[in-house]
């Protein structure tokens, strides 16, 4: 019975040892993203940014298509909030990039790659002062406003850009309030400007 019990046990086991290994797991593959994912996610999140009737889906689909854009590019956009869009551009080569800027503008501006460059350098700003990052970002929004000039525009958005890339870190608590104050002046007077050739609600 012994001398069964161990072949018995020698057999399962040589089994056992002859036994394949089990397959790996099948890996999970996501679906990528595609043009039309990265078209959909800047025509929501550039709502504030363009010029209302401006149709941007289709036209950014042809760019993402014909330019290739790399993967990276085309899931930050599809995902991209409102203050992504430097961010995601940034995953761009720089022709590209304008291309983008341009189009969200309105390519019939004359003007449009040059307020494309500007508003990148906009986006780009943080000031530290809540009212005066308000400013920027409202001359940033009116660099897509074609009831002014893009002359006026293109001032505009060059002097906030070269004035608000000065440090402030080092003013002090006295310096910032003013600053905010003529900031909180400023955003008023722009939106107000705004309004008055109905580049606002």
């Amino acid at each position: 019975m012994r001398a069964w019990l161990l072949v018995l046990f020698a057999g399962c086991g040589g089994a056992a040892r002859h036994k394949p290994p089990p397959a790996p797991p099948v890996p999970i593959v996501l679906d990528a993203r595609t043009c039309t994912d990265a078209a959909i996610g800047i025509d929501r999140s550039t709502k504030t940014l363009r010029p209302p009737e401006l149709e941007v889906i289709g036209p950014m689909r042809q760019l993402c298509t014909e330019n290739a854009w790399p993967a990276v590019a085309i899931e930050c956009f599809t995902a991209m909030g409102e203050d992504d869009l430097t961010t995601c551009t940034r995953h761009l080569p720089a022709a590209q990039r304008e291309k983008v800027l341009a189009t969200l503008l309105g390519n019939a501006a004359d003007d449009a790659e040059e307020l494309a460059t500007i508003v990148t350098k906009l986006q780009a700003l943080q000031v530290g002062i809540l009212n005066c990052d308000r400013f920027v970002q409202a001359v940033t929004a009116t660099m897509s406003c074609r009831g002014l000039a893009s002359a006026t525009r293109i001032q505009l958005g060059n002097e906030t850009a070269d004035f608000w890339s000065l440090p402030t870190t080092r003013l002090s608590i006295e310096d910032r309030a003013r600053m905010a104050a003529a900031c909180g002046e400023s955003l008023q007077a722009l939106q107000q400007q705004a309004v008055d050739v109905g580049c606002m609600p």
